[in-house]
């Protein structure tokens, strides 16, 4: 993928520069981002491994030596061991985020290649791409999440001395309100052509909420602007994924009882009622290209089939 990651030694205490508590991680970070953080460590950490996320690593380095205190802190936020076989609930998640952000980073380099130097990446949780991707030094990533997670993402950058290869700017802003204003106002130019992310949203999101977004998004965007998006065709349940256990039990269904609707229609008319040229993928074929076996979850055939679309978008 032509990736390249700035790295130095992890340092022991990545916390006592913030003056909390090391032993304690505040509520405010979340268990989902933890999650994905994790699965992105477990691929890391694959021989055939489909990127190198070094920050994903050292968060959870980092959340294994502390104590939670967010509403979820009973949960795992990954398998007990992060290589070897792993149970069917495990590897469908690790998989799904793995291959997932795979296909994201191959957008935003595809988007860099193309000249595009503005990334913008709605909910960026623990996204190191302005890290690792390599980007062209005159690049500037502005990454908008709420002030805690941002602030423990610093953290956590700072302790494994992880810098960008370009311009990285945090926007503290919850999307529930003016996040368009704050990211304006951290620089952002809405002249200039925009890659956008937007990863492990929409199925967060009621129907109404995401036609605000990407009312939004577009609003923002100039001519020649590329998005990247995705969301499940319809919610799935907890029995839609084989587990083992009480606490596999558990996670699945606490993952589940997040979603929502996501968008009404599916990405091609979606995208294309706001001006957008889709191109429309599944996880499982991003999957299978990899030549990987697809979770259960996803696999055709079933009685009832999931799919989860990826979409990317060109601005007409």
């Amino acid at each position: 993928m032509g990736q390249t990651v700035q790295q130095r030694e992890v340092r022991q205490d990545p916390l006592r520069e913030t003056g909390r508590d090391r032993n304690s991680l505040r509520s405010g970070i979340g268990w989902t981002g933890l999650l994905t953080a994790h699965m992105r460590a477990v691929e890391s950490r694959r021989k055939d491994r489909l990127f190198d996320d070094p920050l994903a690593v050292a968060t959870v380095d980092l959340v294994h030596g502390t104590i939670r205190t967010d509403p979820d802190a009973a949960l795992p936020t990954g398998p007990d061991r992060d290589s070897g076989d792993l149970t069917e609930a495990w590897y469908m998640l690790a998989t799904y985020l793995g291959v997932r952000t795979r296909f994201y980073d191959d957008r935003v380099l595809a988007a860099a290649a193309a000249g595009i130097r503005q990334v913008v990446i709605v909910a960026a949780g623990f996204d190191s791409r302005a890290v690792r991707l390599g980007l062209p030094a005159d690049t500037t990533v502005y990454e908008v999440d709420t002030e805690p997670v941002l602030q423990f993402k610093a953290a956590v950058m700072d302790a494994a001395r992880l810098a960008p290869s370009g311009g990285r700017r945090p926007v503290a802003a919850d999307l529930r309100g003016p996040w368009a204003e704050a990211l304006t106002a951290s620089g952002f130019d809405p002249l200039r052509p925009t890659m956008w992310l937007i990863e492990g949203l929409f199925m967060y999101l009621p129907p109404e909420d995401s036609d605000r977004l990407l009312d939004t998004v577009t609003r923002l965007s100039a001519h020649g602007s590329r998005l990247a998006l995705e969301y499940f065709d319809s919610t799935p349940r907890q029995d839609d994924v084989a587990t083992v256990g009480e606490t596999e039990s558990a996670v699945i269904g606490r993952i589940v009882n997040f979603f929502q609707d996501g968008p009404a229609l599916r990405p091609a008319p979606w995208l294309e009622a706001y001006g957008w040229e889709p191109d429309v993928t599944t996880i499982a074929d991003e999957i299978a290209s990899h030549g990987r076996d697809v979770p259960q979850m996803f696999q055709r055939g079933r009685p009832r089939e999931i799919t989860l679309w990826l979409a990317h978008g060109r601005l007409r």
